[in-house]
């Protein structure tokens, strides 16, 4: 269960060294599939297609169980905007690396308002998940 919470709390806890801060220069659907798996209910597709980095620290069933827990409960996405993204190289413990951090103002059914979190890494060469944090 540390492993779950170390990987959702990820996205909480950042440092503040970036190599990039301009939104602009990123592209705006990065994590948007992956975010739209998880609103679809493909928990499992959702883990496959994370990083490795999120894969070593839990299996499939744990992402699921943990997914159905939090996630399910809130119903729908009625709305979902993207409210930042920064760039950071290093994030508290995992290696040195490229790494973007999202957050998006989402309205669910059963939760008028929350913020989702996703960390992505561009370690295996594209922009893949291994954090996802809703507040």
């Amino acid at each position: 269960m540390k492993k779950v919470l170390f990987i959702l709390m990820i996205s909480w806890v950042l440092v503040p060294i970036t190599f990039a801060n301009d939104a602009s220069l990123l592209d705006d659907n990065a994590g948007m599939n992956w975010l739209q798996m998880i609103d679809a209910g493909e928990y499992n597709k959702s883990w496959q297609e994370a990083d490795s980095l999120f894969k070593s620290q839990l299996t499939s069933g744990i992402w699921q169980k943990a997914l159905r827990n939090v996630r399910k409960p809130l119903g729908k996405v009625v709305m979902r905007k993207k409210h930042s993204a920064q760039t950071h190289t290093s994030l508290p413990g995992i290696p040195d690396g490229h790494y973007l951090v999202l957050t998006f103002k989402t309205q669910f059914e059963q939760k008028t308002k929350a913020i989702e979190t996703l960390t992505l890494s561009k370690q295996s060469g594209e922009w893949r998940a291994i954090g996802y944090f809703i507040k």
